[in-house]
């Protein structure tokens, strides 16, 4: 009895290395055919706890400020003419369709 479960725990613990997986075969439990083969060095995980680099952002003049401002105040007018512009279009577009013909009027049958 001791003897089967040393056993079974020496496979428990045999089975946690990657290295006894890989040499069992695909009939016994092993990793299945057409698997590709591990990497030979572990990747690294990524530096989670460094902090990156400090960012290389200028402050930007006053003049440059208002110059952004303008050009999006200016392409915001624009949106806007062009949005008026399509609900014009749809407009005159839904006021000219062609009206569906009347279905002809239905036959009452004679007995």
């Amino acid at each position: 009895m001791k003897l089967a479960a040393m056993l079974v725990l020496a496979l428990g613990a045999a089975g946690c290395s990657a290295s006894h997986i890989d040499s069992i075969p695909s009939w016994a439990g092993g990793e299945p055919q057409g698997t590709p083969s591990r990497l030979a060095n572990e990747m690294e995980y990524p530096p989670v706890h460094e902090r990156p680099p400090p960012l290389d952002t200028k402050v930007i003049s006053v003049e440059e400020q208002t110059k952004f401002e303008r050009q999006l105040a200016a392409s915001r007018d624009a949106q806007a003419k062009r949005a008026e512009q399509m609900k014009k279009d749809r407009a005159i577009m839904l006021a000219n369709q062609p009206k569906p013909p009347k279905p002809p009027p239905a036959e009452t049958p004679s007995y």
